[in-house]
């Protein structure tokens, strides 16, 4: 029996363009065993053999870097002071100035603090309120068209301040987890995550008005058990894992709830590292988990991510900038998941409508 075999893109990638992105997550391996009779394996050189054999574990080697080691903690031993120059940081040449997509056409999004790319539909955005509204999903097309409402049913809005998709507890199901993290006036003790698996909108293109069911409540404290105010929301599609930025603390302090996060009781946040800038207001972390963004009032900062590399790794060195016009209260981020460029979105500010913008990947 001889071993034939190819290496491949995965037809699931989520990148079309290898060259921009690391390839070894996308690759699989494929085997194909073929008997031939004994005399033709018997003509072939030894030394193909070798070559066969040592691409092939090459290969499995490669297709097996899509996540960190797990021999290097996800999260450090001691809480790390992440130093920046920050009077000196370039600005990613990667990505082209702002495009404005449109103002919203869902006049009903006034306070729009979370989005998040749909996977099932790229060109379709999941949008939410802050604090004040009932426990809706909004669904906003690339060109800022109203494709109407999600109701979470379990849930509840006191502050919803930012949101994320990633995987989660089912493999193969993306899950849309909702931050209800804000707390301006440093009151509540207890703060929650819902994590409710994406309705497919893959077939959306009209208006929708839709209940979603199956929502699960992540209860969380901060470990010195002080009550925050936090806008950033992101989870780690490699290792499953949430991390929550804080905002007024004099340096945006990050924390992790690692995977998995329990829904039947309340669990205590890890604290991972410090900032040197505070407000931070939104992030994401890309599908393809290379690609690191936290956003302040006025920039966005960026990372980009090795193989086999824990996030605070990543986020010792010294960032990048993403372009960004300046917004009138932008609260907003997220990657588009097959990687070729970020949206961001402002709440409405006195009579200025917020703006949907995409900067593209060049």
């Amino acid at each position: 029996m001889a071993a034939i075999f190819s290496i491949k893109p995965s037809n699931k990638g989520i990148i079309p363009d290898m060259n921009k992105f690391a390839v070894c997550q996308h690759i699989t391996v494929r085997l194909f065993f073929i008997y031939l009779p004994f005399q033709v394996l018997s003509s072939i050189m030894l030394s193909h053999y070798i070559v066969l054999a040592s691409v092939l574990l090459a290969g499995i080697k490669v297709a097996s870097c899509s996540k960190p080691d797990n021999d290097m903690p996800v999260i450090p031993a001691e809480p790390l002071y992440f130093e920046y120059d920050l009077d000196n940081l370039e600005i990613h040449n990667g990505f082209s100035e702002s495009e404005a997509r449109g103002v919203l056409e869902n006049s009903y999004i006034i306070e729009a603090s979370g989005l998040a790319v749909s996977r099932s539909n790229h060109s379709r955005i999941w949008v939410h309120n802050d604090s004040g509204d009932f426990n809706r999903l909004f669904v906003v097309g690339e060109n800022a068209e109203d494709y109407g409402e999600f109701l979470i049913r379990g849930a509840f809005n006191r502050d919803w301040e930012d949101m994320a998709a990633g995987p989660g507890p089912v493999e193969g199901i993306t899950y849309l987890y909702i931050g209800e993290i804000g707390d301006n006036h440093a009151q509540y003790e207890i703060m929650s995550i819902y994590r409710v698996p994406e309705p497919d909108i893959s077939g959306l293109d009209s208006v929708a008005y839709e209940p979603v069911d199956g929502v699960e409540r992540i209860d969380f404290v901060y470990p010195d058990g002080l009550s925050r105010d936090a806008e950033t929301l992101m989870v780690d599609p490699w290792t499953r894992d949430i991390y929550i930025v804080t905002k007024r603390d004099e340096r945006s302090i990050l924390f992790a709830a690692r995977y998995p996060q329990a829904t039947g009781r309340v669990i205590a946040l890890e604290k991972v590292g410090y900032f040197p800038f505070n407000r931070a207001l939104a992030g994401d972390i890309s599908a393809d988990g290379t690609e690191i963004a936290v956003k302040t009032d006025d920039r966005i900062y960026y990372w980009s991510r090795n193989l086999d590399e824990p996030v605070y790794k990543a986020l010792e060195r010294q960032p990048l900038l993403l372009p960004y016009t300046v917004e009138p209260q932008g609260e907003a981020f997220g990657w588009m998941p097959d990687g070729s460029g970020y949206y961001t979105l402002s709440e409405k500010v006195d009579d200025i409508e917020p703006v949907l913008y995409f900067y593209s990947r060049k």
